[in-house]
């Protein structure tokens, strides 16, 4: 019975400070949406990282000269390296056809013989040593016989790297301030209930009320609050995210879970909101 009437008084409550109730909830929605977007793009950049990782590290170009044999030991030495973890060999045919593949041009119509190098795909063992140090390994097989050049593919990788990092930093700080913000627009709204209601919670008090009884509907106000204002959050990024995805499918994941998240932030919100204002004006 208690609960029901503090769910009731709950909802009765966004009548009693209608503006501003609705100035909160979309305030904190929208708090909520740009957090959610941030988040979303810091997820998904370590998933394109890790999937970058996922792909080889390091390319060697072979000399035109090497035989057979050589090509057989330096593969099998380079394969004894520290945290290699696979050396595919790419013939020079091969490059050819790659190269035809991605730029549709018959480069070789003109010369008498097809100007690629063979190569070998080197794999890195995640978390390697080799992997954080790459230039260091790179100047090692720099230095082994039949190499005449060797590509880190790490460029775009470092980029995505450092745009990540500076993601979650704006993902920390984002968050503190949507905490700050729904916090203090919940508590003002409790705090402006709270005082047109004084003369109720007065004789409530004289009644007999106890403390907990008063303040639990203030509690599910906030939460509610928060509650409508993370469902709000869910349902434009759900739509903004269908949109994104038919327009460049593949590039943006973002899990059920995280829709659970944004609807659970947005109630702890309220209700920390809530809490915080029974506190100090209850």
């Amino acid at each position: 019975m208690n609960l029901f009437y503090s769910v009731r008084e709950a909802f009765a409550g966004f009548t009693k400070a209608r503006v501003s109730t609705v100035i909160t909830i979309f305030t904190v929605s929208f708090f909520l949406f740009l957090l959610s977007i941030v988040a979303i793009l810091s997820l998904n950049m370590n998933r394109v990282v890790t999937m970058l990782n996922a792909n080889h590290d390091v390319q060697v170009f072979l000399s035109n000269t090497i035989s057979a044999v050589e090509k057989d030991e330096l593969r099998a030495e380079i394969l004894d390296m520290d945290d290699v973890l696979a050396v595919d060999y790419i013939s020079k045919d091969q490059a050819a056809a790659e190269f035809q593949r991605e730029f549709g041009d018959d480069i070789f119509e003109a010369l008498e013989e097809n100007p690629l190098p063979a190569s070998f795909i080197i794999k890195l063992n995640e978390n390697s040593d080799a992997k954080t140090n790459i230039n260091d390994f790179a100047q090692k097989l720099e230095q082994m016989p039949n190499i005449d050049e060797v590509v880190m593919h790490q460029g775009a990788l470092q980029i995505l790297v450092k745009f990540s990092s500076v993601s979650r930093v704006v993902m920390y700080v984002l968050f503190v301030l949507v905490f700050l913000g729904s916090l203090f627009m919940i508590s003002n709204t409790i705090r402006l209930i709270i005082f047109a209601r004084r003369k109720i919670i007065a004789t409530m008090k004289l009644v007999g009320a106890t403390d907990a009884f008063i303040r639990r509907p203030f509690l599910f106000e906030g939460i509610l609050q928060g509650l409508v204002g993370g469902s709000i959050t869910m349902a434009a990024i759900y739509l903004l995210v269908k949109i994104f995805v038919l327009q460049w499918p593949g590039l943006l994941v973002v899990s059920k879970e995280f829709y659970l998240i944004v609807l659970l932030a947005g109630m702890l919100f309220g209700f920390i909101g809530s809490l915080f204002a029974i506190r100090r004006f209850l």
